[in-house]
């Protein structure tokens, strides 16, 4: 019988929830509402980016073993995650050529641009739909995590060696940049998010090390921090500590196994937004903007906003969940039907979200400006 990593699905369940948090604002635009980013909460908002980062890591560690080479892999990251964001990337253009105000990433839309969109290419403006720049930097992990499979059977010290090798990219990018003499295929696969993706791995590796072993990959972690701050600029600084941070989030969630999977009624609720967490992702964006829409058509007062708001949070995730039984899980069945010869392996982790590996939510501006200036994406502004 499968066991069902509970603590991973929280963890992705908390990013989800937070991301959606941030992007508030769009329900209550209209209404005057002050941004919902601000005060404390301004340190730390939008670190679901991180979360969902060092969780992809984690999981793509205990998936890749299991996939037959490099190719089989890669393919089936593929299948995950390009067919939803055909479906929302292009939900995004056809508002935007019908009513050419209403656009969530602030550039124009070119054949090249919504063709990159669609098949997630590292690019320096946004794509198409805005919150898929994070997409770019998962496939590139991806392919680094495809390479080394080509190379040979995943075993314990190659993992550990790929690791190493994620973390020691994640650092290099730090180093470089995003600036002009780097190229934009150059940034994301030498990115300080590597490191997060990096970490995760890691924190699965000293799942199967010993007591020495895990201390080791701690040091490792450790100094690849303050290896990123010594080399790293301001722009990287926060990145990192925010990286960090969830790190050792995440290392305590491990650590809690046991209550976050147990059965019962909070950690069901918190199971199946993990599950719809890729499609609240998609999504949620449509839902606040519409939300405020409506409360700015229905003249709604201002002393509702905070009202508004919780609606809004909750009816996106309402709509996520829906997303997720009505879309991503059929179209999941039927392209998994359709690749032949393939046999399920019996994972330790449901195939419902191991499948789906990751949602990553949208950038916060102020994150990393892995952007050229006029490609930030304004949290109060959108279709």
């Amino acid at each position: 019988m499968s066991e069902r990593r509970g603590e991973i699905q929280w963890l992705r369940a908390v990013a989800a929830f937070e991301v959606v948090i941030v992007h508030s604002d769009l329900a209550t635009k209209h209404l005057g509402d002050p941004a919902v980013v601000q005060g404390w909460y301004g340190r730390v908002a939008g670190i679901g980016v991180e979360l969902f980062f060092v969780v992809s890591g984690f999981i793509i560690c205990l998936v890749a073993p299991r996939a037959q080479g490099g190719v089989s892999f890669m393919l089936g990251r593929i299948r995950r995650i390009i067919p939803l964001c055909v479906i929302f990337t292009s939900l995004a253009a056809a508002i935007h050529l019908s009513a050419g105000r209403y656009l969530i990433a602030p550039a124009p839309i070119t054949p090249e641009r919504l063709l990159r969109s669609y098949l997630t290419l590292p690019q320096w403006s946004y794509p198409v739909l805005g919150p898929t720049w994070t997409l770019e930097h998962e496939m590139m992990f991806y392919l680094v995590v495809a390479g080394a499979l080509l190379l040979g059977a995943p075993t314990h010290r190659r993992k550990l060696a790929l690791g190493a090798v994620v973390v020691a990219l994640g650092c290099l990018g730090c180093w470089l940049g995003p600036y002009p003499n780097v190229s934009v295929w150059t940034f994301h696969l030498a990115s300080p998010y590597m490191l997060a993706f990096g970490f995760g791995w890691l924190l699965c590796c000293c799942e199967e090390a010993g007591g020495r072993e895990r201390a080791a990959i701690g040091v490792l972690c450790a100094a690849a921090v303050l290896l990123a701050f010594a080399v790293g600029q301001d722009w990287s600084h926060r990145l990192v500590l925010r990286i960090g941070v969830v790190t050792l989030l995440c290392a305590a969630a491990l650590r809690a196994r046991a209550v976050l999977s147990a059965d019962g009624a909070l950690n069901r609720m918190a199971w199946r937004l993990g599950d719809a967490s890729f499609s609240l992702y998609l999504s949620h964006w449509f839902v606040l903007s519409a939300v405020g829409k409506l409360a700015a058509a229905a003249g709604v007062p201002h002393d509702l906003a905070l009202p508004v708001r919780i609606a809004g949070i909750l009816l996106a995730m309402a709509v996520g969940l829906l997303t997720y039984r009505l879309i991503e899980m059929p179209i999941d069945r039927f392209l998994r039907g359709m690749t032949p010869g393939r046999r399920r392996a019996a994972l330790a982790i449901p195939p419902r979200w191991a499948a789906g590996d990751l949602p990553i939510p949208e950038r916060v501006a102020p994150v990393i400006p892995a952007r050229p200036p006029g490609g930030v994406l304004d949290g109060r502004v959108g279709p």
